[in-house]
């Protein structure tokens, strides 16, 4: 979940993001899924988009005087709302093209129902696609527990796990899922959040020997407006931000928030460089401390990501005792291309690439 509107993409991602036009920022988005064989849907939607804005149409009556920053990928939020009207029944004729809301007809007529339906609703629309992009995809706990399991081979201590930009928080519940690695479960064999094969090839360690030491003693994050996986407008607005022709992410998201709804992790409603000093400073020596952030540093302007940094500079050296690492899932020169699982086991260490990974997790390829 975003932070802010500013950008820290690096930065010659971001210079290119930003000398692009939003009709190109739509096509570039639509390429990418593309190119990936992904939401047919979606890439129609995106190009026509586009169309619609070189033609000074809705979609750019819709964005004239809203402001859209390197990293904060206007498309999804369009199609974010689109989905949303879908998913909460106000878009009955456009639900025939959305398979998440039983819809079968083939997206090459759906953008004469999009227009009518931004029109319709176009003071609502026009809010949401002025709000930053909330997300929480738990196909990311695929990178975050393969990387726990590599930390406890490692350090052989319990885990206290903090996620700034936790959004709802179904990351935190990375060890009630279950990960199937040829004929083991790792992880919670009965979860409902099932990954077959995540990891390709997986973190040269004892997978299962690392799962069973795996300890989490604690675990919590921060948002600046966390969602409610109890709350049923909280649910259908992560669900929206979810390709609705991919079935198994919906699925995946709609159990995560199930079992979140029944044991939230604790989700403090503020920025991370207000939270985070005070849960760095209160840490046990015997406890590995572990930061965890995902798609969260595009959203984050610089100073402020100074300022983590130097946050958890100042908090390793005043307990030197009591380690902290930071581990991130991040873009890396381009934002639409694979993820970057990354960890810097101390302040003075530079940044260890440990994997790549897609946007949305598996599959994960370790190094």
């Amino acid at each position: 979940m975003p932070v802010t509107e500013s950008s820290a993409l690096p930065r010659a991602a971001a210079a290119r993001v930003t000398g692009r036009s939003l009709p190109e920022r739509f096509r570039r988005q639509a390429d990418s899924l593309e190119r990936a064989g992904r939401s047919p849907l979606c890439v129609r939607l995106m190009h026509d988009a586009a169309r619609n804005i070189d033609a000074r149409g809705v979609v750019a009556e819709l964005y004239d005087g809203v402001s859209v920053p390197a990293g904060s990928v206007p498309a999804l939020r369009l199609l974010g709302a689109l989905h949303y009207l879908v998913l909460a029944g106000r878009a009955r004729a456009l639900a025939e093209f959305y398979p998440s809301a039983g819809g079968t007809r083939p997206p090459a007529g759906v953008w004469p129902v999009a227009d009518a339906a931004l029109r319709e609703h176009f003071d609502w629309v026009r809010g949401r696609v002025g709000r930053t992009v909330q997300t929480n995809e738990p196909g990311r706990a695929a990178a975050l527990f393969s990387a726990l399991l590599w930390l406890t081979d490692r350090y052989r201590m319990p885990i206290r796990l903090l996620e700034v930009g936790a959004s709802a928080g179904l990351n935190l519940l990375v060890d009630r899922f279950c990960y199937l690695v040829g004929d083991r479960a790792l992880g919670d064999p009965t979860s409902p959040v099932r990954f077959l094969e995540p990891w390709s090839p997986p973190p040269d360690i004892d997978l299962l020997d690392a799962a069973r030491s795996l300890q989490i003693a604690e675990r919590s994050g921060c948002d600046v407006a966390p969602l409610d996986p109890a709350s049923p407008e909280d649910r259908l607005l992560a669900l929206s931000y979810i390709w609705p022709d991919e079935p198994e992410r919906m699925d995946r998201i709609r159990a995560a928030l199930e079992l979140a709804a029944h044991d939230p992790p604790p989700i403090a409603a503020a920025p991370a460089d207000t939270w985070l000093p005070a849960k760095l400073a209160d840490r046990p020596a015997d406890v590995l401390t572990v930061v965890w952030h995902s798609v969260f540093r595009q959203y984050v302007g610089p100073d402020r990501w100074t300022e983590l940094e130097a946050i958890y500079a100042r908090s390793a050296r005043a307990s030197p005792r009591a380690p902290i690492v930071w581990l991130s899932m991040e873009p890396g020169d381009d934002h639409l291309a694979n993820m970057q699982l990354s960890v810097r086991l101390s302040p003075r260490e530079p940044e260890r690439h440990l994997a790549w990974c897609g946007d949305h997790g598996p599959p994960v390829r370790w190094e």
